[in-house]
Formats: structure tokens, sequence, C-alpha cells
């Protein structure tokens, strides 16, 4: 899985490179230690004019949100209880948490690289910082949704980030790596004209593996594993 990840951008870094049209509110920047449930940018794809059923019609307006890390479905009672914060994309659909937003409410979530953790020999772990190099970005895979407060009717927009079985590179790692998408399959990921279906997961899931080839890691200091530590020294080598 994905507990821990970075963003070494700054926002409007994170436009620019996304290529978005908007910022909206306050969106979390630079963060070295992104832990559940803390606030995380999302770029979405959003169409004012709709169907009479919802479906999404006319020109797409690229935006870049701030949304909960742990997805709240739409249905949920209350927000507690353990975060959503990943999706297995070998079975998302088979999810209720997670089946509505795979069809329309698709997101991506910029991030720098990711930590996980090597369980070695001894049953201690290792944690490593998995990244796309000092000037790229990764984009990771999401599901976004809108969830009503009923105590206060607020409401609240929530995100969680899609897993896949490993790719070889990283097999000595960790068995699940985040779903990275390419440039193609990042376009048709976004774009809520496009229902999402298994044809769309296959895909995603076959691009990540490409962009795994390319990915650069290292051991870190075990400092990662403290939500309140967050600097720069969190992703240096060791």
């Amino acid at each position: 899985m994905c507990g821990r990840f970075v963003v070494a951008k700054t926002v409007g870094e994170i436009l620019t490179i996304f290529e978005a049209d908007e910022i909206v509110g306050e969106v979390p920047g630079i963060s070295y230690n992104i832990a559940p449930t803390q606030p995380i940018a999302i770029v979405v794809d959003r169409s004012f004019e709709k169907e009479a059923d919802g479906s999404p019609i006319g020109e797409l307006h690229r935006e870049i949100h701030s949304a909960r890390w742990g997805l709240v479905p739409r249905w949920a009672k209350a927000i507690e209880g353990a975060p959503l914060i990943n999706g297995r994309i070998e079975s998302i659909l088979e999810k209720p948490s997670f089946k509505d937003s795979v069809i329309r409410r698709r997101c991506v979530i910029p991030a720098s690289g990711y930590y996980e953790w090597q369980v070695l020999p001894d049953g201690t772990k290792q944690p490593f910082y998995i990244h796309a190099g000092d000037e790229g970005m990764f984009a990771l895979a999401g599901l976004y949704e809108w969830w009503k407060n009923p105590v206060d009717g607020q409401w609240l927009l929530s995100a969680t980030t899609l897993t896949k079985d490993t790719a070889p590179e990283l097999a000595h790692i960790h068995d699940r790596n985040p779903v990275l998408l390419t440039p193609d399959t990042f376009e048709a990921w976004i774009d809520p004209h496009i229902e999402g279906d298994l044809d769309l997961l296959k895909a995603a899931a076959a691009g990540s593996d490409e962009v795994m080839q390319e990915v650069l890691f290292q051991a870190v200091g075990q400092d990662v594993g403290k939500v309140r530590v967050n600097n720069e020294d969190l992703i240096k080598a060791i």
C-alpha cells in the first residue's frame, strides 16, 4: 500500500506541470510527509454542463482542489473509522465504497514520490523513498467523492489512491505500488466524459508498469515514520 507520500513542488508549479486552469480554494503545497486524513492536492477535469442523469457534457475545465486523503463514501453516516486511503485496482469495481467514483469521479493526485517499508529478515522495517527524480512528478490514479455531513450540512471532498501488484523493479521492497499514470492514460483517466470500466482500469494498470521501469528509489531514515517530522531531510538517502 501507499501510506505516506511527498509533494516537493508548490501549488503554482503543480498548476503548470498538470496544465490546470485554476486552483480552487486553499490547496496544500510542499510537504515531505503526507499522512492519511491530511489534506492533499487533487487534479480534476470538470464540466459545468450536465445531462438530465448528471452525466457531464461540453467543454472541460481542469482544476486543482484540496481533498482529505481517505475517501468517505457518499452514503457514510459518519466520517469516523479507518480512512480509505488506498483501493486495489484489481477489485475496485466490486467495492460499494468505490464503484460509483470509478465511473465518473476519477482524479489525479500529484506526488514527487512516496514511502514504502521493506520488511527485513530480522523483522525490522527499512523505509524507502520511491520517486520521480528531482524535477519529475508522478500522476497517481485516484478517486474522489463528496460527502455531506448530516450534522452541520457541510460538504467534504475526499480522495483515495489506487494500488496494484508491484512492478518487478520494486518487488524486493513491497508487494503493492500506487497506480502511476502515463501521459496517455492520464488524459483518459481524468476525463469525466469517459465512463470508468474494466478496460480503463486495465489500461491504467498496464501503463503503471511502464512508469515503474523509470522510477528511482533509495533507503531513507526512520524519522519518516513520525507524522510530526516534516522536512527535506526525510527524502535524503542514508
